[in-house]
């Protein structure tokens, strides 16, 4: 049990067998009730206050917490924040890129403010609510809600393994009075057929096979860099997406699908010839790549598309030498969500728009949930308010009005159909 004890007076057995109160040698130097405990593990603890009112709500909360099973040593927070996220870090078991990404956020958004200097025992909800503010103005610009949620989300996964390891007793990221940032809510638009066709003609013979891998098959930017021959069933009409090629550093490596996940897509036949098409104007080439890290195993693969030093295509080079030109020369705005990424917007949506079921889409993509899909893509969907109306009807008003109500459902469905004709891709570009 927790006791306290007072170190300025002690309490002195007279022969007539009352008590008096001597002074120690102690009196009027430092605080003067010291509680003692012993932790779970046997050791001794004291710590000193100066109201015994305070002492004896420590020895109180002490037993408690004990008894709880919460009880944490004051001692173990005091390690820095910084210190504590730097060891967090390297012990993490996701991929190499997504450590380099998460360490540039804490450098640039974490380091330069006093939360990187404070003991983890006394980060509090303030400080974090302090620290979102200073990063609110980071260097005198408004950070994008995508980035601020990203870094909040690593600092709170910081303090969790902090918690977990017995280092302090609770998220301060979760606290009540902790404001933070909201997701990004702007909605995906996509692209016009013009446009789309437009990157088509304007991207150079030797990468405008591109536009039809992201648009027409919904693979990303790096799973289109890595696709080989080898993944494409030109008989049965399906691709399987097995590797990406991502910049790590400033190395390129060969790694797994984002998320992990090697998935099928469905070949359309346009697509197939005109892969077909490439392959025998620009001829695949064997590139060997470290697989996962820089330091990773050589891994040749055989690419369909090569640069013209038949090596792989590298993101920063590829978006800045050939796909912004080409967007330019189309009339596409320099805007952030116009990269490439918005091919497979444009193939989500097209799939939607055509009634493909939500959960195909979502395996098609490779998200990891159709709910992440319904999040990205809803407003894209077509309406169905008609559809729904002419069901009511149908079962409603009987087998004659059910024709009619048939008949002019697929009416509706033919407007919309003739309406979005613009957002699907010819056979003979996709």
């Amino acid at each position: 049990m927790a006791s306290v004890e007072d170190r300025w007076w002690r309490e002195v057995k007279l022969p007539d067998g009352t008590t008096d109160k001597h002074k120690t040698d102690r009196h009027g130097k430092g605080l003067r009730w010291c509680v003692r405990w012993y932790e779970p593990d046997g050791r001794e603890r004291r710590q000193s206050f100066a109201k015994k009112v305070d002492a004896d709500a420590h020895a109180a909360t002490v037993e408690a917490d004990k008894l709880r099973g919460t009880y944490i040593d004051a001692r173990a927070g005091k390690e820095l924040f910084g210190d504590y996220a730097t060891r967090w870090l390297s012990i993490q078991t996701t991929d190499p890129l997504t450590r380099q990404e998460i360490d540039n956020r804490l450098r640039r958004y974490v380091k330069p403010h006093q939360l990187w200097r404070t003991q983890l025992g006394r980060i509090k909800a303030s400080t974090i609510q302090g620290w979102l503010r200073a990063v609110e103005g980071h260097k005198g610009r408004s950070l994008a809600e995508g980035t601020k949620l990203a870094v909040f989300a690593h600092v709170s996964a910081i303090l969790n393994a902090a918690v977990d390891d017995e280092l302090i007793a609770k998220n301060p990221c979760r606290a009540s009075s902790v404001r933070p940032p909201h997701p990004d809510t702007r909605k995906v638009v996509p692209w016009a057929r013009e446009w789309v066709m437009g990157m088509h003609a304007e991207l150079p013979e030797r990468y405008r096979v591109f536009v039809p891998l992201c648009a027409g098959l919904g693979m990303r930017q790096g799973e289109a860099f890595g696709l080989s021959p080898d993944d494409v069933d030109f008989l049965r009409g399906w691709v399987t997406v097995r590797r990406q090629v991502k910049l790590v550093g400033n190395r390129l490596v060969f790694a797994l699908p984002k998320g992990r996940k090697v998935r099928k897509l469905p070949l359309p036949a346009s697509v197939r010839d005109e892969l077909a098409g490439y392959l025998a104007a620009f001829p695949a080439r064997a590139v060997t790549l470290p697989w996962g890290e820089p330091g990773g195993e050589p891994t040749a693969v055989t690419l369909a598309v090569t640069t013209r030093q038949s090596g792989a295509c590298r993101r920063t080079q590829f978006n800045q030498e050939t796909w912004k030109p080409a967007r330019e020369r189309v009339g596409i705005p320099h805007e952030r969500e116009n990269g490439m990424h918005a091919l497979r917007h444009y193939y989500a949506s097209t799939l939607l728009d055509s009634g493909e079921n939500i959960k195909a889409v979502s395996e098609y993509l490779g998200h990891a949930s159709a709910k992440v899909t319904l999040d990205i893509y809803t407003h894209v969907m077509p309406t169905s308010e008609e559809r729904t109306r002419s069901a009511v009807d149908a079962a409603w008003c009987g087998p004659n009005t059910a024709q009619v109500a048939a008949e002019a459902s697929m009416t509706s469905t033919n407007a919309q159909n003739n309406r979005n004709s613009s957002g699907s891709m010819p056979r003979s570009a996709s």
